[in-house]
């Protein structure tokens, strides 16, 4: 038979339940102020809503790099390269230069404060006409 527990072990049970409660919490509270981004009413998102415009998903494509590689070379969640390929979170400095040491180029090859112009365009200097 099983000699019931000591009054000090319930209570540090109990505290230590309470503890993992409110770190699940923070938790929670922490991936939902860091990740979304809510635009204005009536306007649509468009890329670069962190006010940075990038290149990864293209440096991804050109060498057969998945998110996952990609995410487990810099250390953080693949997720993260997803947020970071449509412009909603804005990464860390320490991330943006492992990215552009994962990828061998220069920071300003990958991160812009503007739009890239198309690769046509830079490498050819045409520009492509609009089909409408």
């Amino acid at each position: 038979m099983h000699s019931p527990l000591p009054y000090n072990s319930i209570f540090a049970a109990a505290q230590l339940n309470l503890l993992l409660h409110a770190v699940s919490l923070l938790d929670y509270y922490v991936v939902l102020t860091q990740h979304n981004v809510v635009p204005e009413n009536n306007s649509a998102p468009s890329l670069g809503e962190s006010g940075l415009f990038n290149r990864i998903a293209v440096l991804r494509a050109e060498r057969g790099i998945s998110r996952q590689k990609l995410a487990d070379a810099v250390g953080v969640n693949y997720q993260t390269i997803g947020f970071l390929e449509r412009g909603d979170y804005g990464p860390s400095l320490k991330l943006t230069l492992q990215i552009a040491a994962f990828f061998g180029l220069p920071v300003e090859a990958i991160f812009s404060l503007e739009p890239f112009k198309p690769l046509s365009e830079q490498v050819y200097g045409t520009k492509m006409e609009s089909k409408r």
